[in-house]
């Protein structure tokens, strides 16, 4: 079995047997198939041939085989994924990695529209194109999707020349009209037919032929002009294909017109997803990509007609906005961060996506468009480093200093002084463990543990959770009254919860959210320490009051150290 064009989408992988009973499965095996425990058996999920020829398939197999594929439907809720395996055999386990997806016709079209290849096609077409896969063509307008036209070939034919007006007695029009038909009828593709229109301008129609996964499909792009070719219009030059705002070289190209050469008075704002790369790999690059295209829909519906974005990076972005005052600033940008925050949740239930924002505005601060730049984007620097979730507007008084801070801790980082100074601090607490274990000896290290992670509180619970420790800046236990069985439902699978920025449970957990907010802690890091058999031994929390902050990773990794040592203490 030959494969062209091999391409993962995605990091599905998982190990079984001869007998199809699944040993380990990662994360995204288990979002697939939405259970919590990878020990199934993958015949439950699958069609009864495919399951008896995949048996046969693993009894012959060896790692020297020619053909290490093997292609199956895999049942997902009430539909069918056909999946391309990729099998290697170590001692009697199979080692499986999931190479392809296709979604059952039932979902094609939605598969289609929200995959990259198919997007990365339409980022080339101008205001109108068509689908036709043999029996049905739909013509679509590519700005929002809408269906235009939808039936058969033979109705398309009268649909087209009345739609745009198409001047079917010139003799070189209806000709070409004739043999656009002809073509798609026989399912010939990757030419181009010039058309006239009564108006007197001309209408150019591409074609060609795309994979869907499990079908071959004609897309037709139909343009305004004749100069037009596919992938070289002007849609194709300015806009992002996935999020349709303007791509990098356009938006920096009239933002730096609109402030260097027009002088006019401008707002930039320097947007990028907090974590990113963490909801890819939690959720998958789909889900990203339905990320990105929310949180572009949020940019066009906060900016409206007072400014214009675009897509500067993977998850960063880019507003100029016409309004320079700081209320509308701060209105515009709070209904960013807070559409952004209540929107990406609808999409996938249990998700926390947010971001963070940098802004400078010109004249005022600089008038010229690489410093302002360079401003907003030491603001979002600082916004990052307050917890995320927050933007931060330039002011000299206020933010030169912090930046010159930032470009010190910069520095002592790249000469290794910092990391020099964070490791005697971190000795100094940890030999204390070798004194004798006493109240007040477990008070001194925690007092110096909260002095080194930077935080305001540290509370120690045992394993009824009850507090034994509590230290900071007061000594009340806010927690206990919240501990329930859902407390724990946010905690990662190591065992902790970090949260930069407490104001995301406002749309995950009302009553968590009124812990935070009620008691001031803006970030917080609880850590569960358990015995081998996952059973509680300690819950201990490093909180920091408002405003909110960034925990460096290089502190949370000491703070689990010293959670675990105390712990082996008490």
């Amino acid at each position: 079995m030959e494969i062209f064009n091999q391409r993962r989408v995605s990091d599905i992988s998982f190990v079984i047997d001869s007998n199809l009973s699944v040993s380990e499965g990662n994360r995204s095996f288990l979002k697939l198939f939405n259970i919590t425990d990878p020990k199934i058996n993958l015949s439950d999920y699958m069609q009864e041939a495919d399951c008896k020829n995949l048996k046969t398939f693993l009894s012959n197999f060896t790692n020297n085989n020619a053909t290490k594929y093997f292609t199956a439907s895999l049942k997902k809720k009430d539909n069918f994924l056909q999946c391309l395996l990729h099998f290697s055999k170590e001692n009697d386990l199979f080692h499986v990695d999931l190479k392809e997806l296709a979604y059952s016709k039932e979902l094609l079209d939605k598969a289609l529209l929200e995959s990259r290849e198919f997007t990365s096609v339409l980022q080339s077409f101008d205001a109108h194109y068509f689908i036709f896969d043999g029996t049905t063509l739909v013509l679509k307008n590519t700005k929002d999707l809408t269906n235009m036209f939808e039936g058969s070939l033979c109705d398309f034919h009268e649909y087209l020349g009345n739609c745009f007006n198409l001047n079917l007695f010139d003799n070189d029009c209806h000709e070409q009209f004739n043999e656009l038909f002809s073509d798609l009828g026989e399912f010939s593709v990757d030419k181009a037919y010039k058309l006239l229109m009564n108006d007197g301008n001309s209408l150019s129609i591409h074609t060609r032929k795309v994979g869907t996964r499990n079908n071959i499909i004609i897309l037709g792009n139909i343009s305004n002009t004749s100069a037009t070719s596919i992938g070289e219009n002007n849609y194709s030059e300015k806009k992002d294909g996935l999020t349709d705002l303007y791509n990098k070289k356009s938006i920096t190209e009239m933002i730096s017109k609109k402030v260097n050469m027009l002088k006019q008075p401008t707002t930039l704002i320097i947007l990028d997803i907090d974590k990113f790369k963490e909801c890819n790999d939690t959720f998958g690059h789909v889900f990203g990509d339905k990320v990105l295209v929310a949180v572009s829909n949020v940019i066009k519906d906060a900016i409206h007609s007072v400014g214009m974005a675009g897509r500067i990076g993977g998850d960063e972005f880019v507003i100029a906005l016409d309004k320079t005052s700081e209320e509308d600033i701060r209105s515009i940008t709070r209904n960013i961060r807070l559409g952004i925050q209540w929107s990406i949740p609808a999409l996938e239930p249990g998700s926390v996506v947010t971001c963070s924002m940098g802004i400078a505005r010109a004249p005022l601060n600089t008038a010229n468009y690489d410093d302002l730049f360079k401003l907003a984007d030491k603001c979002l620097y600082i916004a990052k480093n307050k917890g995320r979730n927050c933007y931060v507007i330039y002011k000299p008084e206020i933010h030169d200093k912090v930046i010159v801070k930032n470009e010190k801790n910069l520095n002592e980082m790249i000469s290794g002084q910092f990391y020099l100074d964070s490791a005697t601090k971190e000795i100094e607490i940890l030999k204390l463990f070798e004194e004798k274990n006493t109240p007040e000896n477990m008070m001194l290290i925690l007092k110096k543990t909260l002095e080194y992670v930077d935080v305001m509180k540290i509370s120690v619970y045992d394993k009824d959770l009850n507090p034994i420790f509590i230290i900071g800046k007061d000594e009340i236990d806010y927690r206990h009254e919240y501990f329930d069985d859902k407390y724990f439902k946010f905690f990662n699978e190591c065992g902790f919860l970090h949260l930069d920025n407490t104001n995301v449970f406002d749309t995950l957990d009302k009553r968590r959210y009124e812990l935070y907010l009620k008691h001031n802690i803006a970030s917080t890091l609880e850590i569960q320490v358990k015995d081998k058999y996952e059973r509680l031994k300690s819950l201990i929390c490093y909180d920091i009051y408002k405003p909110a902050r960034t925990f460096a990773k290089e502190k949370i990794v000491f703070a689990m150290l010293i959670a675990k040592l105390i712990t082996n203490n008490l």
